[in-house]
C-alpha cells in the first residue's frame, strides 16, 4: 500500500489512541536498539497544533533523528531539522522500518513525504480538512499527513 492510500478522513486531526501509542512506542525502542541508538526524550502527544506523536531519538552515530507516528493512519516517518531555527522538517527514512511494519504499522519513505502536495491526496479529507489545508498551504505530503494546523 502506498502512503498515499492511508489518506482519509481524520488523518489530518490530532488523534489519541493509547494501543496505536504503544505498539508504535514499543517498536521505536526496538528498532532504534537494533540499530545501536538510544531513545533520547519523552513521547510528545498529538495536540492542536501537531496531530501526531513524536519522539527524539540518537542513532549510533551520534546524529539526531524525530520518529513520528500519526496514530490515525498507523503511519510512522523519521524527521530531521533542516536547520536549527526552522519549523519545516527533512523527511528521511526511518531506520529498522521492518520491526515497526512487524507491528502492523506502515511506514513512508522520506522521499514519499517529499512529494508535492496535489488535489488527489485530498480528495478523500472531510470539508474542515480542506479548509485547513487552504488555509495552511502545506507543501508536501508530508506536511499533510504530520502537520500543525491548529
Amino acid at each position: 500500500m502506498a502512503t498515499i492510500d492511508l489518506l482519509k478522513a481524520g488523518v489530518t486531526e490530532p488523534h489519541l489512541d493509547e494501543v496505536a501509542r504503544t505498539t508504535w512506542l514499543t517498536a521505536v525502542y526496538g528498532s532504534t536498539r537494533a540499530v545501536g541508538g538510544v531513545v533520547a526524550t519523552s513521547v510528545e502527544e498529538p495536540m492542536v497544533g501537531r496531530n501526531y506523536y513524536r519522539v527524539r531519538v540518537r542513532l549510533h552515530d551520534g546524529e539526531p533523528l524525530t520518529i513520528l507516528f500519526n496514530a490515525a493512519a498507523l503511519l510512522v516517518a523519521g524527521a530531521r531539522q533542516r536547520e536549527p531555527h526552522t519549523l519545516d522538517a527533512l523527511f528521511v527514512d526511518v531506520p529498522g522500518a521492518e520491526i515497526y511494519r512487524r507491528a502492523g504499522l506502515w511506514v513512508a519513505a522520506g522521499v514519499e513525504l517529499d512529494q508535492p502536495l496535489n488535489d488527489r491526496h485530498l480528495r478523500l479529507l472531510t470539508d474542515q480538512e480542506r479548509r485547513d489545508v487552504a488555509y495552511h498551504r502545506p507543501g508536501r505530503l508530508g506536511d499533510l499527513l504530520f502537520n500543525w494546523f491548529d
